[in-house]
């Protein structure tokens, strides 16, 4: 039954990420002009990792990332490199958030997902640095870092505020309906 409920919830949680996603395709306030975004569909990939555990959330994000390979929501492919810095690595690493979850208290939550969307900001920013560059010689420069951290920090610093804000919140709502929070 346990493996079975695992299997299923995981299920879930890729399905809703996955239609999270396609939402977010629609709405043009979430999205940057250059790629990136408020990704509304991390909220699925944190809550698992808070519902079930982190190897769960790892499975969910990873799932995640290959679905919307296979939908074509992930457009831009320019190198493997570029592939693990702006997909691999954001998509698997918020999975990860509930590595400080023992207690079940807030500042576990909020500071788990503090670090893995810092960890994931700085992946995206590595990208935009060596891989979105306007030429080879201009890759890992000042002005390369520069304008990676000025395009990526807005809407990472929006994605990171409202995980701060809903996933606390759903935590607390599903507490009595879903098993193991």
């Amino acid at each position: 039954m346990k493996k079975t409920y695992k299997l299923v919830t995981i299920s879930i949680y890729v399905a809703l990420a996955i239609v999270l996603d396609v939402i977010k395709e629609f709405i043009p306030l979430l999205n940057m002009p250059s790629g990136g975004s408020i990704n509304i569909a991390l909220i699925p990939i944190a809550l698992c990792s808070f519902h079930l555990g982190i190897k769960e959330g790892l499975i969910v994000g990873s799932l995640w990332f290959i679905v919307t390979c296979l939908l074509g929501l992930n457009k831009y492919f320019i190198s493997f490199g570029q592939i693990f810095f702006d997909y691999i690595i954001p998509s698997v690493i918020v999975g990860t958030s509930s590595f400080l979850y023992r207690k079940k208290k807030l500042i576990e939550i909020e500071f788990g997902i503090f670090i893995t969307m810092l960890i994931r900001t700085l992946s995206i920013c590595i990208s935009g640095a060596y891989y979105w560059c306007e030429s080879s010689e201009v890759a890992g420069s000042v002005n390369a870092w520069f304008f990676s951290l000025t395009y990526n920090l807005p809407y990472s610093i929006a994605t990171l505020l409202m995980l701060l804000i809903v996933i606390p919140i759903l935590l607390k709502s599903l507490k009595k309906y879903i098993y193991n929070i």
